[in-house]
């Protein structure tokens, strides 16, 4: 039974300040022809919440300041039940109850609005300093000599664990974008004060290494063209010295890297216009299975005689791993320090970005093109080898490829060689994700070895709302529990060839190796 009811038409003033030590509330009984209503004072978009509950034909009704009507609750249950509501502007409000029978209403808390804070971008002591000196009028030509001296990004310590990494642009008029790294959707700079100075600022690990582009003054054309417009501006760091590839032609051609103080060194080193100087042969192999042809480059290291060579390496993305990774140079040289066995180097083309999308996710054509038309045709060409010699590799979509090869065709592919799976995916219509970790975990192990490697800067979620890195621990667990042999190293890299090409190396050495070398890079375990 709620309690006694109160006058007929009660009408308090209640200002909003005081709301902390008393919350407004009332209880009674109204009779037929008859309201009862409290009169609220209210901050425009104050947030007002609190329950009700009544017995009887009652309605909760809420009046503005111009005195309409804004809400109403009815047909509550007899049990308390929540209300709320959003004061669009400041003044009286009214809460007014009518019809007939017992109610009780209590606001049970008030929120004020609140200006949100603006963040003040992370700065670091250079920046803080020719803020200063820029405010007190010094032209910023001294900044510009600075950073020629000493190169593009600034790097300060912060922590025995961090540095301070300032990416800086010159002369934008309108906005600088930073895409790449961690940044990989395109982060947006800060212009200092209203100088040519254009910078941001990150606290990164002592040990990354990634590569990243700048795009300055990206015209807008509408929400349909925006991402070519932006590809299409995205250009190297002008005053960054370290490029990939490193024969990089033009300031729109490549990528800018950075390689932090503690960053390891690379796992293979290679002079910069270092090739391959072991033999070629290039052909154009038709597909049934998928309807296109594509290239195909077989590459015999240097050094090496065709007759003792009884290990095999096929990569995805061929001609990336050829400009960018550098796989044949690399290959030559870890033979010749006889840190791995000598390999046929097998170079998969892709016809375009559109058939690589579309080809190299799990489906049954292409299971079909290596099972029935590359393997035949490479043993044609006097590439042979057990499966657990042969290896098959690449990276994002390739290292998902990689994987479901070797899982439906252990026969052929006894090795894996994962760099940034894009272990994430699943088919159209599935919106679990993680689509070939779930048939791993659900089948019998084959005996496959595995190397995977993943960046802890591959961390933004997905379409399936799980990241890479965070798919690729995921692999990794379901991998050792099944009994695999399988390694996963996990480093301060990102989604690029400064990454994969370290991870090539060091797969290599862990799946092929001569002497087994520890990667240097932690593991996630």
């Amino acid at each position: 039974m709620l309690r006694a009811p109160v006058a007929a038409v009660l009408m308090v003033g209640m200002v909003g300040s005081a709301w902390a030590a008393t919350l407004p509330s009332a209880q009674g009984e109204v009779q037929a022809h008859e309201h009862h209503e409290r009169i609220l004072s209210l901050q425009h978009n104050e947030l007002v919440q609190g329950t009700w509950q009544h017995s009887g034909d009652v309605t909760l009704e809420l009046f503005g300041p111009d005195g309409k009507v804004i809400r109403h609750w009815a047909d509550t249950p007899e049990r308390g039940s929540p209300f709320g509501f959003i004061a669009s502007t400041a003044g009286e409000y009214r809460l007014r109850v009518l019809g007939q029978g017992e109610y009780q209403w209590q606001v049970k808390s008030l929120t004020a609005p609140q200006t949100p804070a603006q963040a003040e971008p992370l700065q670091g002591d250079v920046i803080r300093q020719w803020s200063m000196r820029l405010r007190a009028g010094e032209p910023s030509r001294g900044f510009w000599d600075y950073v020629q001296r000493v190169g593009s990004p600034l790097v300060e310590r912060y922590s025995n664990t961090h540095d301070r990494v300032t990416f800086v642009w010159r002369g934008a008029q309108q906005e600088v974008r930073l895409h790449g790294g961690p940044f990989t959707y395109s982060d947006r700079m800060h212009r200092l004060g209203e100088s040519d100075i254009w910078y941001i600022t990150y606290d990164l690990p002592r040990d990354a290494r990634f590569t990243y582009r700048m795009a300055p003054d990206v015209p807008y054309v509408g929400p349909d063209l925006a991402r070519e417009v932006l590809r299409a501006a995205l250009q190297r760091d002008p005053l960054s010295s370290q490029a990939l590839p490193e024969n990089s032609t033009d300031f729109f051609d490549g990528d800018s890297v950075l390689r932090l103080t503690q960053a390891p060194a690379e796992a293979v080193a290679l002079e910069p216009q270092q090739l391959g100087q072991g033999q070629w042969r290039t052909e154009r192999l038709p597909s049934e299975a998928l309807g296109v042809e594509r290239q195909v480059q077989i590459y015999q290291p240097a050094g090496t005689r065709a007759q003792d060579i009884d290990h095999t390496l096929i990569l995805f993305d061929g001609r990336d791993y050829k400009d960018l990774a550098r796989a044949p140079a690399m290959l030559d040289t870890l033979i010749a320090q006889g840190r791995v066995a000598p390999m046929w180097l097998v170079l998969v083309d892709n016809p375009g970005m559109a058939e690589r999308a579309r080809e190299l996710p799990p489906n049954e054509a292409y299971i079909k093109f290596l099972d029935k038309e590359l393997m035949p045709w490479l043993n044609a060409q006097g590439v042979q080898s057990a499966a657990d010699k042969t290896a098959i590799g690449g990276s994002s979509y390739g290292g998902l490829a990689a994987m479901n090869a070797a899982w439906r065709l252990p026969r052929l592919f006894g090795n894996v060689l994962s760099m940034s799976g894009s272990f994430w995916w699943a088919p159209a219509g599935d919106a679990r994700g993680q689509w070939l970790t779930r048939q791993m975990a659900d089948s019998p192990a084959v005996p496959v070895k595995v190397y995977m490697s993943a960046g802890v800067f591959e961390s933004s979620g997905s379409s399936r709302d799980v990241s890479l890195v965070q798919a690729n621990r995921h692999l990794d667990d379901v991998l050792r529990a099944r009994g695999y042999d399988v390694r996963y190293v996990e480093s301060a890299t990102a989604h690029d060839f400064v990454a994969w090409r370290d991870a090539l190396a060091l797969g290599l050495e862990y799946l092929f190796g001569i002497e087994q070398v520890e990667a240097p890079a932690q593991e996630n375990k």
